[in-house]
């Protein structure tokens, strides 16, 4: 893994890492590391987590207001556009929405205006300036790893 400063972002290092053919940008806050991908391409929970698996990781889960917002900050704050991919997804049952990683449900949700909709059968979530929109897990996008450590 290669490893590249970036800069200093509201006092948070960004850097550029590359794990095998997949680029990141990377961000800490508060004894958790963020990776975001730097390419977009088709979601898939489980792929997207194992990778996360392989950075010592998870798809991001947010536990509460302040690392929403920290997490929101920083997808709105990278190079390049989303949409951001989170772990939240409620595959298994319409409505309940649950972490892929731990399987648990999701401890803080705030949605966009109107949301969720499940508009055609939309089972991932993803992250943007105005909050969670449930999404198509199969559409391309970019996704964000939580490393606690």
């Amino acid at each position: 893994m290669s490893i590249i400063p970036i800069l200093l972002l509201a006092g948070v290092l960004m850097i550029a890492s590359v794990q095998g053919e997949v680029s990141y940008e990377q961000f800490t806050n508060y004894g958790t590391k963020y990776y975001i991908s730097m390419q977009r391409e088709p979601f898939d929970l489980a792929k997207m987590n194992g990778r996360c698996k392989k950075l010592g990781g998870y798809l991001v889960q947010m536990d509460n207001k302040e690392e929403f917002a920290y997490v929101r900050f920083i997808a709105v704050s990278v190079s390049g556009r989303g949409p951001f991919f989170t772990g939240i997804t409620d595959e298994k049952e319409e409505g309940t929405w649950l972490n892929y990683h731990s399987k648990k449900p999701a401890k803080f949700l705030k949605w966009r205006w109107f949301q969720p909709d499940n508009w055609w059968g939309e089972d991932c979530v993803e992250i943007g300036y105005y909050g969670l929109n449930d999404y198509g897990c199969e559409k391309n996008g970019r996704y964000i790893c939580e490393v606690p450590f």
